[in-house]
């Protein structure tokens, strides 16, 4: 995959590496010249420099090629310019950002950014889970190999459906993160119904993936 990733900060170059370990094509688009040069030479990747938010710079990039751009700049309004120009103009399916004040991730979505989120791990891999199309995917926490952040999505002959979550026999050591309904998110609590294409996800040990899958979908 082509991946475009805006930002050469910490957060852009946690994703540059992830992505280059993962075998994809990474370019970085980037306005500071001295970490442009950095970057170049300590990853060996192709790095734009100039201001993300300029059209010929994206399209310097290659944009009308790439199969996901990641807006991850220390600037919202730069991020949601990014992601919207890369949507309306160019016809990218799939945008990213992190958002840096927690309050604009509704807005963020109301406006068309496919993915609003805070943590670089978990970003990386919504990004390769859309792009693989996968219905239940490992989300790498990093730097806590004891734990992952596990996606599930209720499928339509789950035993599950229109179960409450306290009544579903979960591992003792799991916790349910947030459940994505459409286009809202729910904070899971025990009275929380299940419906079917709810997409789950839940913090457990390796080992009780297997589990945690039965307790889902049977």
């Amino acid at each position: 995959m082509f991946i475009i990733i805006v930002g050469g900060g910490k957060v852009g170059l946690y994703l540059v590496k992830h992505f280059m370990e993962q075998g994809h094509r990474v370019l970085l688009v980037e306005e500071d010249w001295e970490k442009v040069k950095e970057v170049r030479k300590k990853y060996g990747i192709e790095v734009v420099w100039g201001n993300g938010t300029e059209e010929t710079v994206l399209e310097e990039a290659g944009i009308e090629d790439c199969d996901a751009l990641v807006a991850v700049t220390e600037d919202d309004q730069d991020n949601l310019v990014i992601c919207q120009l890369a949507e309306r103009k160019y016809n990218i399916a799939k945008t990213y950002t992190r958002v840096n004040t927690p309050g604009n991730e509704k807005l963020f979505s109301w406006l068309g950014v496919n993915v609003a989120v805070s943590s670089a791990s978990i970003l990386a891999a919504m990004v390769e889970d859309d792009l693989s199309f996968n219905d239940f995917r490992n989300l790498l926490i990093k730097d806590q190999d004891n734990l992952k952040l596990i996606r599930m999505t209720v499928k339509g002959n789950s035993p599950s459906i229109n179960k409450k979550i306290k009544d579903i026999k979960l591992p003792t050591e799991a916790v349910l993160v947030a459940i994505l309904r459409g286009d809202n998110s729910l904070v899971p609590r025990g009275n929380t119904r299940l419906a079917e294409n709810d997409v789950i996800l839940a913090l457990t040990r390796p080992e009780l993936e297997e589990e945690m899958k039965k307790a889902f979908n049977g």
